[in-house]
């Protein structure tokens, strides 16, 4: 159990120094490819900006959704895919949660764009977030 929350820790603190670090020299944009960027995007809502006027209550959501996943987490006492993927989501949640709590919004930095066609600015956070929800889709249909 313990393995899983300090999992949980690590995804968080790289998602925390790669904000920091982000904050500290991403300005406004360095193109690194064709198709990738750092550039720094101050997002004070949800998924695209959705909700920007409802930081506390984003951040109240995400301790709500902490809170679920360790008391599950509990009820599981083998390691299994969910375990693992419970802790990942737990470190991307906390992540965003703690940046809307001491920042009021989540500090995005990662930029995809191939010609025309641009996803939204994302961060480790989120990755940990989209990667568990595609993981969970992916047993599922199993």
């Amino acid at each position: 159990m313990k393995k899983v929350y300090w999992f949980s820790f690590l995804i968080f603190l790289i998602d925390q120094i790669t904000k920091a670090l982000a904050l500290s020299f991403c300005i406004t944009s360095i193109k690194l490819t064709s198709f990738f960027s750092l550039m720094l995007v101050f997002n004070p809502g949800s998924i695209w900006g959705v909700g920007a006027k409802c930081t506390y209550i984003l951040a109240f959501l995400g301790i709500l959704a902490i809170i679920f996943l360790i008391l599950y987490l509990k009820k599981i006492h083998q390691p299994t895919p969910l375990f693992w993927l419970s802790g990942i989501l737990i470190g991307g949640i906390a992540g965003n949660t703690c940046d809307r709590l001491f920042r009021s919004y989540v500090v995005d930095f990662l930029d995809f764009h191939i010609k025309t066609w641009h996803w939204p600015c994302f961060n480790i956070a989120d990755i940990a977030i989209v990667f568990t929800c595609f993981s969970l889709i992916f047993l599922l249909k199993k």
